[in-house]
């Protein structure tokens, strides 16, 4: 007879064959890292600085700069109280004015002096100005028929004084309108002819011997006439000059 199998013994449990190599441990999963904000809830987190506290800072020493020089300029403007100049023609010749017709129009020579007084009505600031530039010339219906231009040197005035700026024009062989030419001809016979003057300059204050920033302004002086110059019974006869600023 055949021999009978011997039945296969079973292995305990956690047997382990001496003659088989140990497998590697297996090392757990990592957990994941969790932001800094939800590994506590409810603990705030500490933040590194940002450039948004510069920013804020920055912010609100410019705005502590602009309330100190607001209350500065406001404090000097009550203390100085700053008033611009005014203007007024004291003074106006025409020795030469010439209207000549010809076949081929009518022609103007003619030479024109103005004397401007600047005044200066601060009681505290001194006014300095740029070098001037003076449009001149007769009026008319038609517009201003302008004889040339003049100029003026830089000068200060001192506080509560005034200066003189004197101007001088000429034109030679200048083509008018007949009708035009016929109208000033007429009115320089009567010292009837007004003499305009249009004005600009650069001014700035003085305070202590430093100067201010000079801004640009322009003055218009209205037809002086030749008849009204030098009466000295009634100066307030002369036509005033108005200041404009910025005025292109």
């Amino acid at each position: 007879m055949a021999e009978e199998a011997k039945p296969v013994l079973q292995k305990p449990p956690g047997y382990r064959d001496p003659s088989e190599s140990s497998p590697a441990p297996v090392r757990p999963p990592k957990k994941a890292q969790l932001p800094p904000a939800l590994r506590h809830p409810g603990v705030p987190s500490r933040r590194q600085p940002t450039g948004r506290s510069c920013c804020c800072c920055f912010f609100i020493l410019i705005l502590v700069l602009l309330i100190v020089f607001s209350v500065s300029g406001g404090a000097a403007y009550l203390w100085f109280k700053p008033r611009l100049p005014s203007f007024r023609v004291v003074n106006a010749t025409s020795p030469m004015f010439k209207v000549t017709a010809r076949s081929d129009g009518t022609i103007l020579d003619a030479s024109v002096r103005v004397k401007i007084e600047a005044s200066n009505p601060n009681e505290k600031l001194g006014l300095a100005f740029r070098g001037s530039e003076a449009r001149i010339g007769a009026a008319d219906e038609d517009g201003m028929v302008e004889v040339g231009k003049g100029s003026a040197a830089a000068f200060s005035v001192r506080p509560r004084s005034s200066t003189a700026m004197i101007f001088a024009a000429a034109a030679k062989g200048l083509m008018i309108g007949d009708a035009v030419g016929t109208r000033l001809k007429a009115r320089y016979k009567s010292k009837d002819i007004g003499i305009v003057v249009e004005l600009s300059t650069k001014v700035g204050f003085v305070v202590g011997g430093k100067f201010t920033p000079k801004i640009l302004i322009r003055v218009k002086c209205g037809a002086a006439r030749l008849n009204q110059i030098g009466n000295r019974r009634s100066p307030g006869s002369l036509p005033k000059c108005d200041l404009r600023f910025f005025d292109g």
